[in-house]
C-alpha cells in the first residue's frame, strides 16, 4: 500500500516538505562581509554626522596662539584667550581667561623671550597684568640685559590644572621661546582637569587626554549646542563653580592622583622643552600659611556623640585662648588632635598658638599639616609639591625654590599677609618676589640666560619697580574689592571671616580718603556693564573723571599705568594712549618726540587693528585725534568722517566735535556748520552739544 499524502517518510520530514527547496547558506566570506558591514556601519555613520558637523564649525579646540597677520615685516600673533577658554567645557559662559600678549613671529633679533605657564597664581591675579610678576620680571630682565629687547609672554590661566597647563605651553613652543618658567599644581583638585573638579576629566593622565578628545569632536560640541541651557551655577564666583568635590578626606586616593597628576605633566613639561631645544625652570609653590585657615570642613561624622563633643569643645576651647593664653590653647588642642589626628583646623589653631609662644619651627610645621589635611585644598598639599620636585631633579631640569624664598623673605619664616593676598596669590610685592627669584636662579644658568650676579645685586628693592610699572592706590582699591568678593565666597567667609573683614576695611579706608567725583566714578566701575570677562583699569575710569575737572597732570600717569594693564590690541589700550597724549598737550601745548612716536605707533596699530575686525567707529575716532595731537588736521578729517556713520549718542557727538575742529582748522567753515546744523536737528538729546559748536564756529 503506497504512502498517503503528508505522512513522515524515514527521515522524519513529510512529502511536503522534502518537495520545498531547501535553503542556501551564505558562504563564510559573504558572512565574514556581512558581519564587518554590520559592525563598520553604525561607525560610518558617526563618521558622516562628525564629517557635517566639522564642516558647520563644530569641532576641534580654538588655537592658544593666533598668528593675525603682517606688521612692520614680519607676522604679529597673540595669545587667544578662546583657546584657553575651551578648556572649560561646563563652564562656557564664564570660562577661567588669561591675558593677552602680542608678539611678532618670527623673533625679533637681540631678543630674549620667556614664556610663563601655569594657574592664576603665574598670570598675576589679583593684580592687573601691568603689575603682575610677568611684568616686574620683564622690566628686571631688561636691567640685568640692557642691551637685550626682554619679552615675557604670559599663558597663566585662572583655576586650569597641569594639563591645560602642559597643553598650552605645548603650543607655545613653536614660536621660538628661549626660556619656559613653570609655576603649576595648586589647581590639581579644583581646577579644570583637577580630580575633585566639576570639570574633571578624570583622576589618571590617559583619562585625562581621552576627555581632551572627545570634547573636541563635532558630535559633542553639537549636542552640547542642542542641549546646553543656563547652568544653575550662574552668578556664583568661578571658586564656588569649579568644586566638584567639596570635601576631600585626609586619606583619600585623590590626594595621590592629583600629586601623581602635577608630576606627570610637568614631566611632560620639561621632555617637551627638550625634544624643542627649550630651557625650562619649575618653579615650586608658595602659599599663605598662617593667615589663612583651611577652608574646608573636617567630617566628624564617624566619632561617637561623646568623642564628637569633647573634641569641639576642646577645639573651641584651644581657640578662644591663642591670644590671652597661649600656654592653656596648646594644651587644648593638643589633646583635640589626639582625639582627631588629621584634623585641620586643630593643626591650624595650635600653629597660632605655638606661634604666639614664639616656637616657630613647631608653629610651621602644624600650618603646614593644616594645609595638608584641608579638606577643600586649594592650596597643593607637601604630596604635589614633593611630586613637582621628584620630578624635576629625575628630569634634569633646573629648580627654582620659590617657596624657600618667600618663607625666607617672611617674618617668622612663616608665608602670611606680607606676600600673599589670599591662599595662593601673591601681593604686589609677591609679585615682584617671584620675579626676583627667577632671576636669581638665572645666575646658575650658563650662555645666553646667565645672569651677572652684579647686575642682580644691583637692582632696585620692588617698591621701586612697583612704581615704575605704575602702581597706584586706585589699582590697589580695585584688588581689594576683589578680595573682598573672594572672601564673600560661602565658604570663604564661613572659614575666614577676618579675610573678609581686612580686605572690607581696606576699601572703604581707601574710597573714604577720595574727593565726591572719584568716589562716584569708583562707584560706577563696579558695575559690570562697564567690563567684559576681564575689569578695566579702575586708574583709567578716575584718569578720566580727573580730565574732566582739568586735572591733567593727576590723569596722565594713571592713564599710563591703565595703558599697561590691557593688551596692546584693544581699543582700552588705543583709548588709554590717546587720553595720555592728551594730557601731554593740555599741560606742554604739544608732544615732544617721543610722544609723537608713541602716537605714530598706535596709528599704525589701529591701521591693522582695523584690517582684522576692530571695533571701528572708535579706533577710527581715536586714530583721527592722534593725527589732531601731532597737528594734521586734514589727515583726520576721513577717519572721522568715516567713524561719525558708525558711532552713535555721545561717541558720536565727541566724533562730531573734532570733526568740527578739523574743518574749521582746514578753511572749510561750511562744511562744519553742516554738521552742527544736522546735529541740532536730529541728535535729539545732544542737540544743545550742537548748538554750542555751532556758535564756536567763527563766520566767514
Amino acid at each position: 500500500m503506497s504512502k498517503s499524502k503528508g505522512t513522515a517518510n524515514d527521515s522524519g520530514l513529510s512529502d511536503d516538505s522534502q518537495s520545498v527547496d531547501a535553503p542556501v547558506s551564505l558562504s563564510k566570506r559573504r558572512r565574514r562581509l556581512f558581519m564587518l558591514v554590520a559592525f563598520a556601519l553604525p561607525f560610518l555613520l558617526l563618521a558622516g554626522v562628525e564629517g557635517v558637523l566639522r564642516l558647520c564649525g563644530f569641532g576641534g579646540h580654538p588655537p592658544v596662539i593666533r598668528v593675525l597677520g603682517p606688521f612692520h615685516g614680519a607676522e604679529l600673533a597673540t595669545t587667544f584667550v578662546p583657546g584657553s577658554a575651551s578648556y572649560f567645557d561646563l563652564s562656557k559662559s564664564a570660562p577661567g581667561t588669561m591675558g593677552e600678549y602680542a608678539f611678532m613671529v618670527p623673533k625679533p633679533k637681540n631678543t630674549i623671550r620667556v614664556v610663563f605657564s601655569g594657574a592664576s597664581a603665574m598670570q598675576g591675579y589679583p593684580q592687573p597684568m601691568g603689575l603682575a610678576s610677568s611684568a616686574f620680571l620683564q622690566a628686571m630682565l631688561s636691567d640685568v640685559w640692557p642691551d637685550r629687547n626682554v619679552e615675557v609672554i604670559n599663558l597663566g590661566t585662572t583655576a586650569v590644572a597641569t594639563f591645560p597647563v602642559l597643553d598650552m605651553m605645548t603650543q607655545m613652543l613653536a614660536y621660538e621661546p628661549d626660556l619656559v618658567v613653570v609655576y603649576a599644581g595648586h589647581n590639581e583638585f579644583f581646577g579644570t582637569y583637577g580630580v575633585g573638579s566639576a570639570q574633571s576629566g578624570g583622576t589618571s593622565p590617559a583619562a585625562i587626554r581621552f576627555n581632551r578628545w572627545r570634547t573636541g569632536l563635532g558630535i559633542v560640541q553639537g549636542w552640547s549646542h542642542l542641549t546646553s541651557a543656563k547652568a544653575q551655577s550662574q552668578g556664583k564666583a568661578l571658586m564656588e563653580r569649579m568644586v566638584g568635590q567639596s570635601s576631600v578626606a585626609p586619606d583619600s586616593p585623590m590626594r595621590d592622583a592629583a600629586a601623581r597628576n602635577a608630576g606627570y605633566h610637568i614631566g611632560e613639561m620639561i621632555k617637551r622643552c627638550g625634544a624643542s631645544g627649550v630651557p625650562i625652570m619649575v618653579c615650586t609653590l608658595a602659599c599663605n600659611e598662617k593667615n589663612l585657615a583651611p577652608v574646608g570642613t573636617f567630617d566628624t561624622s564617624q566619632l561617637n556623640a561623646e568623642t564628637q563633643s569633647r573634641f569641639m569643645n576642646l577645639l573651641e576651647s584651644g581657640a578662644s585662648r591663642i591670644t590671652k593664653s597661649p600656654e592653656e590653647a596648646v594644651q587644648d588642642l593638643t589633646a583635640a588632635l589626639e582625639l582627631v589626628p588629621d584634623h585641620a583646623r586643630a593643626h591650624f589653631a595650635l600653629g597660632r598658638a605655638l606661634l604666639s609662644l614664639g616656637d616657630k619651627s613647631e608653629a610651621s610645621k602644624h600650618f603646614q599639616r593644616a594645609i595638608d589635611c584641608d579638606p577643600m585644598p586649594w592650596r597643593a598639599p607637601s604630596k604635589t609639591i614633593n611630586a613637582i620636585v621628584a620630578t624635576a631633579k629625575q628630569n634634569g631640569a633646573p629648580l627654582c625654590d620659590v617657596q624657600a624664598a618667600f618663607r625666607q623673605a617672611s617674618e617668622d619664616g612663616i608665608v602670611g599677609w606680607k606676600l600673599m593676598d589670599d591662599h595662593v596669590h601673591f601681593s604686589l610685592e609677591g609679585q615682584s618676589l617671584l620675579a626676583r627669584t627667577i632671576v636669581k636662579k638665572l645666575q646658575e644658568f650658563q650662555g645666553g640666560l646667565h645672569v651677572d650676579p652684579g647686575r642682580f645685586d644691583d637692582l632696585p628693592d620692588w617698591e621701586t619697580y612697583a612704581k615704575r610699572l605704575g602702581a597706584n592706590d586706585y589699582e590697589r582699591y580695585a584688588v581689594a574689592h576683589g578680595l573682598r568678593n573672594v572672601f564673600a565666597v560661602p565658604f570663604m567667609k564661613s572659614s575666614n571671616p577676618d579675610s573678609y573683614e581686612r580686605w572690607d576695611a581696606l576699601c572703604k579706608h581707601l574710597i573714604n580718603q577720595w574727593p565726591p567725583y572719584v568716589r562716584k566714578v569708583a562707584q560706577e566701575w563696579q558695575d559690570p556693564q562697564y567690563h567684559h570677562l576681564v575689569r578695566r583699569p579702575l586708574s583709567s575710569f578716575v584718569a578720566r573723571a580727573m580730565i574732566r575737572e582739568e586735572k591733567y597732570a593727576l590723569a596722565r600717569p594713571l592713564m599710563h599705568a591703565a595703558r599697561q594693564c590691557v593688551p596692546l590690541l584693544s581699543t582700552w589700550n588705543i583709548e588709554y594712549t590717546y587720553f595720555q597724549l592728551l594730557c601731554s598737550e593740555k599741560l606742554n601745548g604739544s608732544l615732544d618726540e617721543s610722544e609723537r612716536e608713541l602716537a605714530n605707533e598706535t596709528i599704525d596699530r589701529i591701521q591693522f587693528m582695523l584690517d582684522h575686525g576692530g571695533n571701528a567707529g572708535l579706533i577710527r575716532r581715536y586714530c583721527g585725534r592722534l593725527h589732531q595731537l601731532c597737528g594734521e588736521w586734514a589727515e583726520s578729517i576721513p577717519l572721522l568722517e568715516k567713524a561719525r556713520t558708525e558711532l552713535w549718542g555721545i561717541e558720536k557727538v565727541a566724533c562730531d566735535a573734532a570733526l568740527i575742529e578739523a574743518y574749521v582748522r582746514t578753511a572749510n567753515p561750511s562744511r562744519a556748520r553742516e554738521i552742527a546744523n544736522e546735529g541740532i536737528r536730529y541728535a535729539g538729546e545732544f542737540a544743545a552739544h550742537y548748538q554750542r559748536f555751532l556758535n564756536a564756529i567763527p563766520a566767514d
